[in-house]
């Protein structure tokens, strides 16, 4: 087979040289050139544009959510900055982060009041990035320790800012963003007694929020943002997807890419019950490792061709149990 670089026996001797890997180039095949918006989504996108709504999009993960932003900011030739929500993440985190620890010590150590400048311990996050980018460049500098623009500025100018897995947060976090989120500002309560920072009005960021459904939003959110569900893709387009995403692979209409499509059907179905369903990405990477392996695409799906790259389309051990007594893998 084409990528048996690893045999992990213990009759092998150590490489001399470094291997030589041939990798898929990911960037071209799995990157967002080629995102393809389902009927109905560039209406959402647009409708959030013209009103200047968040757009918040649900659906499974690996529906393309993400990607979604990295198309917008592509096609509209604007920055995207990304917030990755986790656990502990709370509403401040979206615009800036203040050091305290850091400007204790400093106080400890410096009598110099320059150091103590408030300015020097701040970070800005993804929201605050793009909302201070939006500012004429003298009042974006007074947000700046001696007036010093970063290296990230390159504004006047809007930016798209993806916030992530919003479901990820505790429950609070969207109800904790809804004023400044909406109406485009924050407060850094630390400067000045606290000082706002909005962003220019025909500059205001343009917000995309994903969810993979795993929490309910709160009503007040959901009322602040235009919505669109990303529904699992049906079987001709996806079809179409692959042959397009993947053609530099060799991927083209044949057996090969009808029996892959129905082995992923049958694992998505209740038949098989599986805890973590494969994705729309899952299966780009399963057809994808398929072409680099010299499938034919032609003819039949190989049984030890598709069992070798299981583990691309399926991530838990019971459900790679449950997928190998398909017909297609037995």
């Amino acid at each position: 087979m084409a990528s048996d670089w690893f045999k992990g026996t213990p009759d092998i001797p150590p490489a001399t040289r470094p291997a030589k890997i041939d990798s898929i180039d990911r960037a071209r095949f799995f990157g967002p050139d080629a995102y393809d918006a389902e009927p109905g989504l560039a209406d959402a996108v647009n409708s959030a544009l013209l009103l200047a709504q968040p757009l918040l999009v649900s659906g499974e993960p690996g529906t393309g959510k993400t990607q979604l932003a990295e198309k917008m900011a592509l096609e509209l030739g604007l920055p995207l900055c990304k917030f990755e929500t986790r656990s502990t993440s709370v509403a401040q985190d979206l615009f800036y982060h203040f050091d305290h620890v850091a400007r204790f010590q400093t106080a400890q150590s410096d009598t110099n009041k320059a150091a103590l400048d408030p300015l020097n311990f701040i970070e800005f996050g993804a929201l605050g990035r793009a909302i201070v980018e939006s500012l004429p460049t003298a009042e974006a500098a007074t947000l700046f320790p001696a007036g010093r623009l970063p290296d990230w500025y390159g504004g006047p100018r809007r930016a798209i800012v993806l916030i992530d897995e919003i479901d990820k947060a505790p429950s609070d976090f969207p109800n904790d963003a809804l004023n400044e989120v909406e109406r485009h500002y924050f407060r850094i309560r630390e400067v000045g007694g606290g000082r706002v920072v909005s962003a220019a009005e025909a500059l205001r960021p343009i917000i995309v929020i994903t969810s993979n459904s795993e929490k309910q939003l709160p009503d007040a959110f959901l009322r602040r943002c235009v919505f669109f569900h990303l529904q699992p893709i049906e079987a001709e387009r996806l079809r179409r997807i692959v042959v397009r995403r993947l053609a530099g692979l060799q991927v083209r209409p044949g057996r090969l890419l009808d029996e892959a499509l129905a082995l992923f059907a049958d694992l998505r179905s209740s038949a098989y019950d599986l805890r973590k369903r494969p994705s729309t990405s899952e299966f780009l990477g399963f057809v994808a490792a398929l072409a680099s392996d010299g499938a034919a695409f032609d003819q039949a799906l190989p049984v030890g061709l598709a069992q070798r790259h299981l583990s691309t389309l399926v991530k838990a051990p019971e459900d790679q149990e449950a997928a190998r007594r398909h017909p297609r893998l037995a």
